[in-house]
């Protein structure tokens, strides 16, 4: 199955995308990553966030996927306080899933600059 997923970080941002890639390419070895952007917040008052996609192969159903790619975010010490605060260690999401659109993302028409980093 392909698959689409997106990352983003408001906090010591490429450390936490830059560790994100390595621990995604070590579960998901053809895992391609776009390049990194800076975008504004949406919808909370934070730092800027980082961002960026990422498009692999997987014979995962969508539901264990999903549970990898939380788990990740776990393993980086993110979680639900973090998020009630404004505070995004890492976030994951899959947004396409085969033909299925999962989760729009956000803001990938709302980005302020466009940098390629990390």
């Amino acid at each position: 199955m392909k698959v689409k997923i997106s990352l983003g970080s408001n906090i010591n941002q490429t450390d936490n995308i830059c560790k994100a890639k390595k621990l995604l390419a070590n579960i998901f070895p053809d895992i391609q990553f776009s390049k990194t952007i800076w975008t504004d917040p949406i919808g909370i008052k934070s730092d800027k966030y980082l961002n960026c996609t990422g498009k692999l192969t997987t014979t995962l159903s969508k539901k264990q996927l999903i549970l990898i790619l939380k788990k990740i975010e776990q393993t980086m010490g993110d979680n639900h306080t973090n998020h009630k605060l404004g505070k995004i260690i890492i976030d994951i999401d899959l947004n396409i899933y085969g033909t299925e659109l999962v989760k729009p993302i956000i803001w990938q028409n709302n980005h302020s600059d466009v940098h390629a980093k990390a």
